[in-house]
């Protein structure tokens, strides 16, 4: 058996108004921990209620604040630092919708030198698969669908699954899995940035395709976001400066 951490982050909600912690309550994630990380923009007052009824349903519960400046990318990355015993790391935020085979599906059809999972994403409203996106195209696999490793492959941080043997491809090459620069709304983009600086250095990496995940993508509702397009613009900036950096 894997040994499992579940890592939500919690941003602007309450315990209970999370939809990803109430779809862990049950028992389908009984054999993992469980950190949950509110990452503001106020301290959370403790649910005694709702963390203890959570707390039939998984391994063990850890609940960290983490308010301030601090980038994302090196919240997780100090998370997978300080948690060596772990053999796999599921990052999520609040608002994913978790199917109860969740962590089943994982375990069925991952195979030996799996170095990350990641899911098919949905449009809450209009049902429509809007990633990954594999060589510019938006990708409907099933369940299992192994992404040639030639491939670019673009998608959101959400239901990111990392096993060991992709934190020790970017340690050996002392690197963090995320970067760092990047803030909340960003950390995808850098991570899936990060696999193709891997990529260059001629480092395989084996991603799969598993389960999938509702949520409410700007793109399925047609809504323009003011502070998305900010947070867009950034990226796209900083991912310029990745580029020369890489060449």
């Amino acid at each position: 058996m894997r040994k499992t951490i579940f890592v939500v982050i919690l941003s602007g909600k309450n315990y209970k108004d999370s939809r990803v912690l109430n779809g862990m309550m049950n028992k389908s994630c009984a054999d993992t921990d469980l950190l949950i990380i509110n990452r503001g923009p106020n301290p959370l007052r403790f649910d005694k209620d709702f963390i203890h009824t959570l707390g039939f349903c998984v391994n063990n519960i850890d609940i960290k604040e983490s308010i301030g400046d601090l980038p994302l990318g090196e919240v997780c990355n100090n998370v997978i630092s300080k948690n060596a015993s772990y053999d796999r790391f599921i990052f999520c935020d609040d608002d994913s919708i978790l199917n109860k085979e969740y962590i089943k599906r994982l375990d069925r059809y991952h195979k030996q030198g799996v170095d990350l999972q990641i899911p098919s994403i949905r449009g809450r409203i209009d049902g429509r698969v809007y990633y990954p996106i594999i060589n510019e195209a938006v990708c409907k696999a099933a369940d299992g669908f192994n992404i040639n490793t030639e491939s670019t492959v673009k998608s959101l941080g959400l239901g990111l699954v990392i096993y060991r043997s992709l934190i020790e491809k970017f340690s050996a090459r002392n690197m963090g899995v995320f970067d760092s620069q990047f803030a909340l709304n960003g950390c995808d983009t850098g991570f899936f940035s990060r696999l193709d600086l891997l990529k260059t250095e001629q480092i395989n990496i084996a991603i799969q395709v598993v389960n999938s995940l509702n949520y409410a993508l700007v793109q399925s509702q047609g809504i323009t976001s003011k502070w998305r397009a900010l947070d867009k613009l950034r990226d796209s900036f900083l991912s310029v400066k990745m580029s020369r950096f890489r060449y």
